[in-house]
């Protein structure tokens, strides 16, 4: 693995800045067969095939350390791919967790002492997976055709947390010191996927129709929190 970065920093220390650019390369990386199903009566081991692999891209950061406003931007543009001679017909394709594209954004206002709100965007390019592109009969059972793997995208991870904090000032004779927290998790109650299913229905006189269906976890949700420390 290699790697050079440019690093430096403006207006007195407040502003951090970095670029760096990366490459890794790897070997001996695991995958199942082609066509593989589960069995337990024969030894997994047998079911591997051993090809190699390779990431690279670039990374951006600007962070704002110092005043009543402070925050971060990060962004990755990023391949990460692998190449078996017994898979995808030896082409390369894109590991399951490939994202091209990464962007957080965090930031955070003291109003006051008592006071300080904050907000963090995540965004991320959907995950690489393999979805059947065709189906047939052989001898009245359905048969699905596969694309090549990892050929498809999920649709791009995004979300906004947002939260307020209040810490009360506290006597010098209190055992312990807290503070409240109020938040909400995807605010905009964007519905992410987690994964993708095909469902299908019909038979071979009547044809097939089938659907493909996005599943989905963890919509808005708002917490009050309470913290204390003595």
């Amino acid at each position: 693995q290699v790697s050079a970065g440019y690093f430096h920093n403006f207006l007195d220390n407040k502003l951090e800045t970095s670029v760096e650019v990366y490459y890794k390369q790897m070997e001996n990386q695991l995958q199942y067969r082609d066509g593989y199903t589960p069995n337990t009566l024969r030894d997994p081991e047998l079911e591997y095939v051993v090809g190699k692999g390779e990431s690279y891209g670039a990374e951006f950061f600007i962070n704002k350390t110092q005043g009543n406003f402070t925050g971060w931007i990060g962004y990755t543009l990023a391949w990460t791919n692998q190449m078996f001679s017994m898979l995808n017909n030896g082409d390369r394709f894109p590991l399951k967790y490939d994202r091209r594209h990464n962007i957080s954004v965090t930031s955070s206002y003291s109003f006051n002492k008592k006071w300080t709100a904050s907000a963090v965007f995540v965004f991320g390019s959907g995950n690489a997976i393999t979805l059947p592109t065709a189906y047939y009969f052989i001898d009245g059972e359905l048969m699905q055709l596969y694309s090549k793997i990892n050929a498809y995208r999920l649709p791009a991870y995004h979300r906004l947390d947002l939260s307020v904090n209040y810490t009360p000032e506290h006597k010098k004779k209190r055992r312990w010191e807290g503070s409240w927290s109020f938040s909400v998790y995807n605010a905009y109650n964007r519905k992410n996927p987690y994964f993708l299913y095909v469902d299908n229905s019909g038979n071979v006189n009547q044809g097939i129709d089938i659907k493909v269906f996005q599943v989905y976890i963890l919509p808005i949700l708002p917490s009050v929190t309470y913290n204390f420390k003595f």
